[in-house]
């Protein structure tokens, strides 16, 4: 009698890989989806304060901040380009958003802590299309739990 035949095993790496990518991706997916969703948060803050804005100068220059962050923080903005925000983003999210426009007699109408938590919004939105696509689960979460904090802080704040 003769002993059957045997061949080498050969591990199926192929399914194991797909499903490792799979899950990676369905990661990546769930904190740029949340990263998203604390930039429409911060947003409706911003707007929230814009709305209050007698002048509508300063109006403008929150609603645009507003639609800033939201584009910052979303999935087009995060990352995948060169992590650099485009020009116009960047002016929108400048640290002038809180002296608002300078075509106006005085300052928006914004308590202080109000105007440390709409600085740290856009500084933080401004950050995230820089999030190094590898360390993706590691800098977008941080980002996106002080962005939250931060508008917590603003909206806590006393207003007059």
């Amino acid at each position: 009698m003769t002993d059957p035949i045997t061949f080498p095993r050969v591990e199926d790496t192929g399914d194991s890989e797909d499903q490792e990518q799979r899950e990676q991706q369905h990661a990546v997916n769930k904190v740029l989806a949340e990263a998203s969703e604390a930039g429409r948060r911060a947003a409706g803050w911003v707007r929230e304060l814009a709305a209050r804005q007698a002048e509508g100068r300063h109006r403008t220059v929150l609603e645009r901040a507003a639609d800033a962050i939201e584009q910052a923080a979303s999935r087009e903005g995060v990352p995948g380009g060169d992590g650099q925000l485009a020009e116009e983003l960047a002016y929108d999210l400048a640290a002038g958003v809180v002296t608002g426009s300078p075509y106006a007699q005085a300052l928006p109408d914004l308590v202080m802590g109000e105007r440390i938590a709409l600085i740290t919004v856009c500084a933080l939105a401004a950050a995230m299309p820089g999030t190094v696509l590898g360390e993706l689960e590691r800098e977008l979460p941080a980002l996106a739990a002080t962005m939250d904090a931060a508008v917590t802080a603003g909206q806590t704040v006393p207003y007059r």
